[in-house]
């Protein structure tokens, strides 16, 4: 959460305000000599202080290659620990995770004006532009309803 005072802040407006912003910011966090505990899936005798633990307006999960606890990624948006790009992705969003169906669905809603927009912004997001206006069906089917992660639920935890 960015709590910084604006009390005194000059502001030409929002384009000046966004340069200045925290979002979607993604922190990564590291840590030698010691362990990041999953807060999806704690040990049994850490549950109660993981219960004590809240996130305000971004989630932490572990990261890196599955087993590691060295790394943490903490983002703005709720994912599964050490996740990872979609085989069926047809080409990276803006974060590089999972929830490409929803965000390509997003583009393809914009207005006319705001795909001009996002056209004349930059280069990248040109590319993710074109990239999902021109994108097949039958892509936008392998995107949607992919199961990963199934596990037995543990009855302890319900």
């Amino acid at each position: 959460m960015n709590a910084t005072d604006t009390a005194n802040a000059r502001s030409d407006g929002r384009d000046d305000a966004l340069m200045q912003s925290l979002l979607s910011a993604h922190t990564i966090l590291g840590i030698e000599g010691g362990e990041f505990v999953s807060l999806l899936d704690p040990p049994s005798s850490l549950n109660r202080i993981v219960s004590d633990c809240h996130n305000i307006g971004t989630y932490p999960v572990l990261a890196g290659e599955a087993g590691q606890r060295d790394g943490m990624l903490s983002s703005p948006i709720i994912l599964y620990d050490y996740p990872q790009i979609a085989p069926e992705s047809p080409g990276d969003l803006f974060d590089g995770t999972e929830i490409d169906e929803i965000l390509a669905l997003r583009i393809l809603t914009l207005t006319e004006d705001e795909k001009n927009e996002m056209r004349n912004a930059d280069e990248r997001a040109r590319l993710i532009l074109e990239r999902t206006e021109t994108m097949p069906m039958e892509h936008f089917m392998k995107l949607h309803g992919v199961l990963r992660g199934l596990r037995p639920a543990d009855e302890e935890k319900q």
